[in-house]
């Protein structure tokens, strides 16, 4: 490998790579502290995780902490420019950033139906229809929720790496879009995550249970539930399908006193493990 691609990449803009993959900065001093990572610093092109007592450049911090091949973080760091990482191919609808789509799918391919066990009829239609792609440069699974006119207005990007954890909704998306299925009937199945709700989807994929509208919450606040429901005016029963865990059971208990007070009926059916992708893995053996 050229040993320049490997100097650029070692000293690419830290700051910036962070900033537009979604995480949380906040300035002390001449440095940042990384919400939700304890103990991590960073300035400039170097970091440091006083919990862990290692830290290094920005080319380490993708292979240490974010699980990237070196190669691979070699080639996404090197290709970008000094302000990284502003993808110039990016369009935009209504404030959203959204990554240019690769030239194929096949890690996210790989990655939905192989680590996550989704089926692939359920994974390949909605890639089909281009509302779950692979990102150009980061080969990031994106899953984009759609507005009544079927415009993008909402992405979340996860990456395809074994072990990594990285996470985060794209510049510009619109909570009130998060990603969502219509369906048939009365009856709204809402999830914590999408990755959740296309496991339940695999689960009962012969069940009448697919004829419900589906909506992922992108956590356990109502704002997408709101708008799915002021959209859809047929829906009268809610099941509330949130992960098995401390904060999902008393999201649940909140939701169910606000939405019966609006004249729903509503249900939980919780996974038996903590969250569908873990039921669904565990059951596919």
């Amino acid at each position: 490998m050229n040993n320049n691609l490997i100097v650029q990449s070692r000293k690419a803009n830290l700051v910036e790579y962070l900033r537009n993959n979604g995480y949380i900065l906040l300035k002390e001093g001449r440095q940042y502290r990384v919400r939700n990572y304890s103990g991590l610093v960073v300035s400039r092109n170097m970091w440091y995780n006083h919990q862990l007592s290692i830290g290094g450049n920005t080319l380490d911090f993708l292979i240490k902490i974010e699980n990237i091949p070196f190669k691979k973080a070699v080639d996404m760091l090197s290709t970008a420019e000094i302000n990284l990482i502003k993808d110039i191919n990016t369009t935009r609808n209504n404030s959203l950033v959204l990554p240019k789509r690769n030239i194929d799918d096949k890690r996210v391919i790989a990655y939905l139906i192989k680590t996550r066990r989704l089926s692939s009829s359920v994974v390949i239609p909605l890639i089909k229809l281009g509302r779950i792609y692979e990102a150009h440069q980061t080969h990031n699974c994106v899953i984009t929720g759609i507005d009544e006119n079927h415009s993008i207005r909402y992405a979340l990007q996860r990456s395809c790496f074994p072990n990594s954890n990285l996470k985060f909704e794209s510049k510009g998306s619109d909570k009130r879009y998060s990603f969502s299925l219509a369906g048939s009937n009365d009856i709204l199945c809402i999830f914590e995550s999408p990755i959740d709700l296309l496991s339940y989807r695999t689960i009962y994929l012969h069940s009448t249970r697919l004829q419900s509208h589906m909506l992922s919450l992108g956590g356990v606040c109502d704002t997408a539930l709101n708008s799915y429901l002021n959209s859809k005016p047929q829906i009268h029963k809610l099941v509330f399908c949130l992960d098995n865990d401390k904060s999902g059971i008393q999201a649940y208990s909140k939701f169910y006193n606000i939405y019966t007070s609006k004249g729903f009926k509503v249900y939980k059916n919780f996974p038996n493990m903590k969250d569908w992708n873990l039921q669904l893995l565990n059951t596919a053996g």
